[in-house]
């Protein structure tokens, strides 16, 4: 943290009022500068303020010339830096914004009945298939299998697997009718 003017040094305190000075009298091109940048005065006069104390915590290595250099320089990159920040944060609000659109991960109770009840008329359904019909549906639908793969397991060819699945798919719309899931 920099030293307040009480506790420094006499040999500091005159190089400190100059920084003051310096402060003072560009304090209203460096908010100009930092309000063009960002386009907010309330966050310029922070920038400003933010330049102002690193330089007061680097003044003793710099000359009064090069001070106000440093200044004008610092205000810039903090004002890039700002604008950086808000970027980032306005797209984490947005992200965050998505995240709060989505559907809960867990569903209600209700809703978990309603598809265990579901799944039970889909397993009722698929159990009134023939066994080859019922085991094409279950390997190309449930557990992922190509038709090719079904094809070669089932020994039948891909065409046969594609209408077995096609037959089981409308038994199970028609016996599940309007259901709500």
């Amino acid at each position: 943290m920099g030293a307040s003017p009480r506790h420094c040094s006499a040999s500091a305190r005159p190089l400190q009022a100059e920084l003051e000075g310096l402060y003072a009298s560009h304090r209203t091109a460096l908010l100009q500068s930092a309000s063009a940048l960002l386009g907010c005065s309330a966050r310029a006069e922070d920038v400003v303020q933010d330049a102002f104390l690193k330089l007061w915590e680097n003044g003793e290595q710099l000359a009064i010339d090069d001070a106000l250099k440093y200044l004008f320089r610092t205000v810039r990159n903090l004002c890039i830096d700002r604008l950086r920040r808000l970027a980032l944060e306005g797209r984490y609000q947005a992200e965050d914004a998505q995240l709060a659109e989505l559907p809960a991960p867990t569903p209600s109770p209700e809703r978990s009945a309603l598809g265990r009840l579901g799944w039970q008329r889909l397993v009722e359904a698929l159990g009134e298939l023939p066994a080859r019909t019922r085991e094409a549906f279950t390997m190309s639908q449930l557990e992922g299998y190509s038709q090719r793969e079904v094809a070669s397991h089932l020994r039948a060819s891909p065409t046969l697997v594609h209408f077995l699945v096609r037959d089981a798919l409308g038994h199970c719309r028609s016996h599940l009718g309007e259901w709500p899931c």
